[in-house]
């Protein structure tokens, strides 16, 4: 299973990759817009921990 948690609490979980990606980039998107353009889908790759099911 995919997760990242962001410094602000939130979290997401999910089986594909990809739809960790794109939540993520929607929260920063909504939550963190200054952040917009710095925090690409690679460096949210990079956050990705690896965790059970």
């Amino acid at each position: 299973m995919n997760q990242v948690t962001c410094e602000c609490g939130f979290a997401v979980r999910a089986a594909q990759e990809s739809e960790v990606v794109d939540q993520v980039l929607a929260h920063v998107k909504a939550d963190h817009p200054d952040l917009v353009g710095s925090v690409t889908p690679g460096v949210v790759r990079g956050w990705i921990e690896l965790v059970p099911d």
